[in-house]
């Protein structure tokens, strides 16, 4: 699989140059194809547009960079478009219980022609807002267009420009070379905070053996993931993602306080000192590294969580892990320091340690399996935080009943990753011990949970 690797590199001068004019082109870019600008247009014949039209022909950068930022800022529109497209699949799938009209709006939709149907244009409205950039900071360099030598110990990459926009760009990287292969790839020139980072995609090797085992996982807080083996994964996620958020809220707090602070003395007339508090106690700079740190760290955290995981098994359950909690109004600071960065984050890892590690990672529906006994199968019992409390007064812990009924949900015949809720709920109720007897006597055999098998694993059997 293929991975991105970074080098760390000076920042020449005429770098500034570059990037300004290619954040010019991203920031137009965005403007004229954001939106509707894309819909029925191939990437291939977006760029034609660009070329014929000669919209950048007169930015002093060379013609190769301008035309690899183009397609690659092309490109991340159309995947921001493919994004609200998923969106709208799920949309269409809990919304919609007829097989064929669910066709018929898939079809559209992968077709670029939802403009022509009501409930998908809205629902393209809703996910598909129009996008800007303010990004100037970065291009794009074609893999033929750059040249790398070692020198006193130092890899160094010369980036080729036509001798009408000035000089070569010299860069001198950190490293001495020996473990990076730049064949073949493009690079990202990135410039923040003093230096530059070069990005290039490289190979990853395979990942080690994964387990054998089937396992049902469930996100938490405190922890990144709680398996059906009743094992946590990622323990100090809740502690980092806690720190954060409270800090940001608390600064975010004191900013409001500034802000209008600053927007009295600018409407009384005392424009100085109004641009004072602005420019001294409203910058963006230490937020943003406080940021960029927790973001590290959450990282790491689900990256570990995720191998630990596949350690142990060879099928992986999971629920969307990106979904939001509704209508769970005593966890607000929960939706607030679970950010959809940090669900996202989860999702990503246990894909992709999944797919290097040769494991499988299955999607299932989640309706209800906090709020299910995974004793008995039955929507039974009642959840309080990390608590499960069941009719009979015994106590589970909350996330391990969840992932055992997660793993439940893997084989489970009648609810099917798409199954509307309200659905869900109906199927569950009537799993009843009552309801089993009926079954049991339809099926020819007696259908009663033991020590070792619960209701859930009987319907999965049966």
């Amino acid at each position: 699989m293929k991975v991105t690797r970074t080098i760390i590199a000076d920042v020449p001068q005429h770098l500034a140059a570059i990037c300004k004019a290619t954040g010019y082109i991203c920031a137009d870019l965005w403007r004229r194809y954001g939106a509707l600008g894309t819909v029925g247009i191939s990437p291939v014949a977006i760029r034609s547009e660009v070329v014929e039209k000669k919209l950048y022909d007169g930015l002093a950068i060379d013609g190769s960079i301008r035309a690899e930022t183009t397609k690659d800022i092309i490109n991340d529109i159309l995947t921001y478009k493919a994004a609200a497209k998923l969106l709208v699949r799920r949309a269409i799938a809990k919304r919609t219980s007829d097989e064929s009209e669910r066709k018929r709006l898939y079809t559209l939709l992968k077709r670029d022609e939802w403009l022509s149907d009501p409930l998908l244009h809205r629902q393209m409205r809703k996910h598909f807002r129009h996008g800007k950039s303010s990004v100037a900071n970065q291009f794009v360099v074609r893999s033929d267009k750059f040249a790398t030598e070692v020198v006193n110990g130092n890899l160094i990459i010369t980036i080729r420009i036509a001798k009408k926009y000035g000089n070569d760009v010299v860069l001198t990287t950190t490293t001495s070379g020996k473990n990076v292969d730049l064949t073949g790839s493009n690079l990202r020139i990135v410039v923040k905070d003093g230096f530059t980072e070069i990005h290039y995609a490289t190979e990853k090797g395979a990942g080690r053996q994964c387990g054998d085992q089937e396992l049902g996982i469930d996100k938490g807080y405190t922890e990144a993931f709680t398996d059906s083996d009743g094992e946590h994964h990622g323990v100090a996620f809740g502690k980092v993602m806690t720190e954060y958020s409270d800090k940001a809220s608390a600064t975010g707090k004191q900013r409001n306080k500034l802000h209008a602070l600053e927007k009295k003395h600018r409407e009384a007339g005392n424009i100085a000192k109004a641009n004072r508090i602005r420019k001294n106690n409203l910058g963006r700079k230490k937020i943003d590294a406080r940021r960029e740190t927790a973001q590290k760290q959450l990282r790491t955290i689900a990256y570990q969580a995720a191998h630990s995981i596949v350690d142990k098994a060879a099928v992986v359950a999971s629920e969307d892990l990106t979904a939001v909690i509704a209508s769970k109004h005593q966890w607000k600071r929960f939706n607030r320091r679970m950010s959809a960065w940090a669900k996202g984050v989860l999702a990503e890892a246990l894909d992709s340690v999944c797919e290097q590690r040769n494991a499988r990672h299955t999607l299932v529906n989640g309706a209800y399996t906090s709020q299910m006994d995974s004793t008995n199968g039955l929507l039974e019992g009642k959840r309080e935080g990390d608590k499960f409390y069941r009719v009979n007064g015994d106590v589970l812990q909350a996330d391990h009943n969840a992932a055992v009924n997660v793993l439940a949900r893997l084989d489970d015949r009648e609810i099917s990753r798409f199954t509307p809720y309200q659905e869900v709920r109906r199927i569950l109720l009537a799993r009843s011990p009552a309801q089993l007897s009926v079954m049991g006597l339809e099926l020819g055999i007696t259908l009663q949970p033991s020590a070792d098998k619960s209701y859930a694993q009987l319907f999965r059997n049966s």
